[in-house]
């Protein structure tokens, strides 16, 4: 086996019985992995822990620790796992450097001769021939992260202004080469809330992305000591539920931009929505969960367990549902 490490997060290696944690309450519902990598990512991603420039752990991802174990411990605890705490997926986070792809096979080529759990990859953007491959060998998904809503912000954030090896157009191109490869509904990319984009500009992409069938995760921005970024606040968590309400409305429930009323800064004041609907979705959908692939609940990933939660990892208790709804109760019509 030519790998011998491997970043388990820290949820994941306490339900696999590889670190004595209590402290997961909501636990991982995937079993997410990252592929080691001795130092620091080559790219440079602004908000990153593990990018080139950083000067946070390397044990980070987010604000998750992904303590490093051996893989052949971890298979074998991943082998061994009882029927009753069987993760529903598997998630490969995907560092950019020299050897990622060779890791990431012999990484997938591993698990699959031990179980049949679904797999997901989180991955730099990597040529159709490497699609292709992961495809045969068992990956059903992948997602390669935009993270920035619009151009300007992307480059600013992963792309040229903060020497990263990243540019807007070769992500977009990744991700439609991935369509091809992996289907409609398999492609997922990630936006972070936070970064100066607009709301409009948000939901914009959203409904591009979504018109050509990538889905679209959100993430709440959280800043990381260390990192370029450490400074830029979380954004605003009532502006956020709207955006996730927002990307909801435009995802699942055929709405359009027409919906939504903006205001001269780019920001929504108003949804095409009554009390009725609001209260329907906020109880009866997964608008203000996490978003992802099936089975992804990552429990306090841009959160802190004392809140507050941006993406909840779990169905909303009643306190919650009534929170939310009285605080979109002003962008609705009476």
């Amino acid at each position: 086996m030519a790998i011998d490490k491997i970043r388990v997060s820290i949820g994941t290696a306490s339900v696999l019985g590889l670190y004595e944690s209590k402290g997961f309450k909501d636990i991982p519902t995937t079993c997410y992995l990252m592929t080691y990598k001795d130092g620091h990512c080559t790219a440079n991603c602004g908000f990153c822990p593990q990018a080139r420039e950083s000067g946070s752990s390397i044990e980070l991802l987010s604000r998750v620790s992904w303590p490093v174990f051996s893989f052949k411990d971890f298979l074998t605890k991943l082998n061994y796992m009882p029927p009753t705490k069987r993760f529903k997926r598997i998630c490969i986070q995907t560092l950019n450097y020299l050897q990622n792809f060779q890791d990431l096979i012999e990484i997938v080529s591993q698990i699959r001769k031990r179980c049949n759990i679904p797999i997901s990859i989180a991955i730099p953007p990597m040529g159709k021939d490497n699609l292709e491959r992961l495809k045969l060998l068992g990956v059903d998904r992948v997602g390669i992260a935009l993270d920035g809503a619009t151009p300007e912000i992307f480059e600013r954030v992963k792309g040229k202004v903060v020497r990263g090896p990243y540019n807007w157009s070769n992500h977009i191109q990744n991700l439609k080469e991935a369509l091809t490869i992996f289907g409609e509904g398999n492609v997922t990319t990630h936006l972070i809330v936070g970064l100066g984009e607009t709301a409009i500009a948000i939901l914009k992409m959203i409904k591009e992305l979504h018109d050509l069938r990538i889905r679209v995760s959100l993430f709440a921005f959280m800043p990381i000591k260390g990192t370029l970024l450490e400074n830029l606040s979380q954004p605003n968590l009532f502006n956020f539920r709207k955006i996730q309400l927002g990307r909801y409305l435009l995802v699942s429930n055929n709405r359009t931009l027409k919906d939504f009323t903006f205001n001269n800064f780019g920001e929504i004041v108003k949804f095409n929505l009554n009390e009725k609907e609001l209260w329907q979705i906020i109880s009866n959908s997964d608008a203000f969960l996490t978003s992802g692939c099936p089975g992804c609940n990552r429990p306090y990933y841009t959160s802190k367990p004392s809140g507050p939660i941006y993406n909840y990892p779990r169905t909303l208790l009643t306190h919650e549902m009534d929170e939310i709804f009285k605080s979109l109760m002003n962008t609705i019509h009476k």
